[in-house]
Order: C-alpha cells, then structure tokens, then sequence
C-alpha cells in the first residue's frame, strides 16, 4: 500500500542514497582551513532572490524573503547550522540551571550594532520582552519567559515559567533576533526602516523592484565578512536564476531552480549543483473554517485522490520522496512512521464525496475550490498536479499563482483561501508541529483545534529526556493522522546551484561554522576580466 511505513522508508533510504551519490567529490561537508580570514576583499557575491521582501524585519512569520536576508544583518544569542547544531552567536557560552527553568548566556565582549553603539544584554532583554504577545516563529519560547534579568553588560538571565525543551532551538531558529533598545521608538515593520543589525553586513543599495546590497561590516565581532558585497538580484521568473547563472550574471541561486533543469545545469563546467535529502516538506492545507473543508470525510476523500509517488515523479522529477507522515522523516527520533495518511484509493475518494453530499453534476464535476500558491517554480508545479489528480474524482481545484509575498499576507494575515500549498523546513525540533497545528501556532491558519494534540504537544516540550520526547511526539501525528487537517504531498530535496569561483557556502566549505543564508565565509575568486 502507497502509504505504509515501510515503503516510506525504503524510499527515503533510497533517496539518500541517490543524493549521496549526485554530490561532487568534495563538496560535502567542506574543510573549514583558512576560511575565517579577512573582512572583505572576498570580491561581490550576487544571490538571485525570487521575490523582494516587504520590509527587512527579522521577526516577522509572514516575510520570508525578509529571513533569507536576516542572518546577514543580524544576529541571534545562539544560531543553527544547517544539520541544526547549536553555535553560539551573541552569546558566547550558557548554562541551563533549575532543572530547564533558568539560562544563564554569557555575551561576546565588544559587540556593535552598524551605527556604532554598543551592544548590550539590555538589547537582548529589551527584545524578547518587546516580542511577548506578537506572532513570530520563536512565539512559543517568548511567552514562557516568566522574567529576564541583566546583571551586568555581558549576561543575560532568562527565568522560565516552566521547563520547556525546545527553548534554546527555538531561539535560534528564527523569530528572535536581536534588535537596538537605542532605536526602540522605529519601527522594523515599515517599508522604510533603515536596519541595524550586528551582523557581517550593513544595508547599502536598494533598488525597489530591482536589487538589494548589502555592504561589509569590517567591525564584525566574529571571523568574516570576507566578501565586499552581497548583491540580491531580485527575479521571479524562475526560469531566469539558471539563465543568470549560466552567463555569469550572477553566482548563486537561493531558491531551488526549476527541477526538471538540474541535469543540465550539473553538464555546466561552470556550475556546481548539490543535491542532499533537508527537513523541507510539502503539504495541501485546508480551511476548517469553511465547507466542505470542515467535513473530515472530504479531508480523507482528498488524502485518498492523491497519488504521491507519481507528484513526485511528474512534478518534482523525481528529486524528493512521497510524503506519508505528519513530520518530516529526517528528524528520525521524532517521527512516528506508523501515522501515515489513508492510502491512495479513488473509488473510496468518490465514496466519500458522494456521502458529503458533494455528487458530480452533468461534467462530471463536484465543486471548484481555489487552489492558492506562491509563484515559486516547485510550488506551482506541485500545485498543477494536484489539481490534474483531484479532477479524477470530480474536484476541479482553480489554482491561483499568487507573488510570495502577496501568498504570505492572504495566507497568513488575512486567511482569505480554500486550499493552499504549504512548504518550508520542518525542523529543527518537533516542536514545529506546534507551530504549524497547535492552535495558537504561528503557521496554523487553517483554523484547525485540538485541545488533544495541545495538550500532547505540550507534554512533548516539557520532558527533557528524549526517548520520553519521541512519545508524545508521535501520539501527536497519530492525532493529525486521524484528524487530517492536511494532505501531506512530498518530502523535497535541498538544492545548492552555483558558480564554481564561489567557495565558503553554508552548506559546503563552511558547514557547521556558519547559520544556513549567513555569507561572512563565502568568497568569490572571479577570473580575470570577469564581472563585476
């Protein structure tokens, strides 16, 4: 059956196998010698961007462009390298005390914000306090702070409510950087605030609707910027970051080109192209809020129409696993393998729809819900299989190509939708299922409650010990096995493409040293006369 765990886990070993085997020798995790040299003089590194951001403030969910660029201006007490290991940021050491309720962050001396002032632990303090009651990523780990206290310029003391296991990966996630108490009274909201951050780099040049540069911060307190520049080139055409790339108008591409192309960009003596399984997922989200939605008959008639293994052939060209479960499988002591969707059965999809009262009219068709998605090349061709499959048992989805941040606001904010594709990384801790199915989660804009999966995810972040963790975890997804506030779609690859001159990425020569989207290592040996 398409569905049962065990061919679920032969795919994913298998995948693991194919992208092991597509990596180019050397191009795993990179020999860290010699890269923390310089501020600048790393020449111009120019990042394809497939949408402009709203606004450049770090903490807001609904910006995701606005994250992609954060860890270049800012900073965080403790970050998250791409295999999700803790690395200290502003903060330099902590300890976890009174059995998980007090952390105690000893801070970098002589930290300084762009403009000059220094850095404090009152900015930290200011900042965590300023976030209480607004939604962000990092919302749970803030409104459990019962109190924070700053006995000197370099230490920071965070008392808990209660002992809560993810705190200190939630942190460094995303959703708490740190801001300037001394610039309090602006707003990083506004589509004119100017940052300052902490981070390697400054902001220099934006052209609205064109590009966005970032300058080096030569006082960064930690090793880097090696680069002078980070050019964003802001494109969303998709099928125009591999033709940048290709003639040298630009390095990188930071969004996963269009898959069906990554055979032929891999040909290119000029391109490196790396291919490794991540904890990114695809799912189908529904609004509970409005009928038929709120009918879980139709929920699992949906689960039933899709086919996944043959989405992942036709619209991820086979560059991903199908995905089954309610987490993602490469959290392994997370995952629970045996909470899986219904399996993939159509006659029982019309079943279930003639019983909703949803019968086929004299086409053929039952109803045409709208079918949003954000205009990113992976997501719109998820989004046209699915509406090829679900036409099958009589549903005949419209789908919507909408730009990411106009998707983000009418998903996220206005919550104006029937169905939407939904991606992102589901790691680093389980704890994201909280966010994106607990009830007050910031990523739950289904309109989806229960006090029972609540009440377990909570459980979850309270005990330490990890195997007792992995229960209650995986208790929840049987909970979201059973409910279905979504259709799981596929588990989707991580995708690096770029220029062979461009050494120091996130995920290849600085892996483990850096955050993933943090350039303060990557440099750009261009051949003579190259550009720019």
């Amino acid at each position: 059956m398409p569905g049962s765990a065990p061919s679920l886990w032969r795919g994913v070993a298998l995948l693991a196998l194919v992208f092991s085997a597509l990596v180019p020798a050397g191009c795993g995790r990179g020999e860290p010698s010699g890269l923390p040299e310089g501020k600048g003089g790393g020449g111009v590194f120019r990042v394809v961007l497939p949408s402009e951001p709203r606004t450049l403030d770090p903490n807001s969910p609904s910006d995701e462009i606005a994250l992609l660029l954060a860890p270049n201006l800012y900073n965080r007490l403790v970050a998250l390298d791409m295999d999700s290991q803790l690395l200290p940021d502003l903060a330099e050491s902590w300890e976890i005390g009174e059995a998980g309720r007090v952390y105690t962050f000893r801070l970098g001396d002589g930290i300084r914000w762009h403009d000059g002032e220094l850095f404090t632990a009152e900015d930290v303090r200011w900042t965590l306090e300023s976030l209480k009651g607004r939604r962000s990523l990092a919302a749970e780990a803030i409104r459990r702070i019962a109190r924070i206290e700053t006995p000197d310029a370099r230490t920071v003391v965070i008392r808990l409510t209660e002992p809560w296991a993810p705190f200190l990966t939630t942190l460094a996630w995303n959703g708490a950087f740190i801001l300037p108490r001394h610039l309090a009274n602006d707003d990083p909201s506004s589509p004119s605030w100017r940052p300052v951050g902490t981070g390697p780099f400054k902001l220099g040049e934006w052209v609205r609707g064109r590009s966005l540069t970032l300058e080096a911060n030569r006082a960064y307190f930690k090793p880097g910027p090696a680069l002078d520049r980070v050019t964003y080139i802001l494109e969303p055409d998709s099928d125009e970051g591999p033709a940048l790339l290709t003639s040298g108008a630009a390095d990188y591409v930071i969004v996963r080109p269009d898959l069906g192309r990554l055979p032929g960009l891999a040909r290119d003596p000029q391109l490196r192209v790396l291919t490794s399984p991540g904890e990114g997922r695809s799912y189908l989200a529904f609004n509970l809020r409005r009928s038929p939605f709120s009918d879980r008959r139709v929920r699992e008639a949906i689960n039933r129409a899709l086919d996944r293994p043959a989405l992942v052939e036709r619209a991820l060209h086979g560059y991903g696993a199908p995905g089954y479960g309610f987490y993602t499988p490469s959290v392994p002591w997370a995952y629970n393998p045996r909470a899986v969707v219904p399996g993939f059965a159509p006659g029982r999809a019309r079943e279930l729809l003639d019983r909703a009262g949803l019968v086929p009219d004299r086409r053929g068709i039952r109803f045409e819900p709208q079918l949003l998605t954000p205009d990113l090349g992976v997501q719109v061709e998820i989004a046209r299989e699915v509406r090829r499959q679900l036409l099958e048992v009589g549903i005949a989805a419209r789908v919507e190509v909408l730009p990411h941040p106009e998707w983000g606001e009418r998903i996220l904010q206005i919550r104006d939708f029937e169905l939407t594709l939904m991606g992102g990384n589901h790691g680093p801790d389980p704890e994201n299922l909280n966010v994106r199915f607990g009830s007050q989660g910031s990523l739950q804009f289904m309109g989806y409650a229960s006090p029972e999966l609540d009440a377990t995810l909570a459980e979850g972040a309270r005990i330490p010990d990890l195997t007792r963790r992995a229960l209650a975890y995986g208790r929840a997804q049987e909970i979201l096995a059973r409910d279905l506030p979504i259709a799981p779609l596929a588990e989707i690859v991580r995708v690096t493409v770029y220029r062979k001159e461009v050494t120091g990425l996130p995920q290849v020569e600085a892996r483990g040293l850096v955050p993933l989207f943090d350039f303060s290592l990557v440099r750009v040996d261009r051949p003579p006369g190259g550009a720019p």
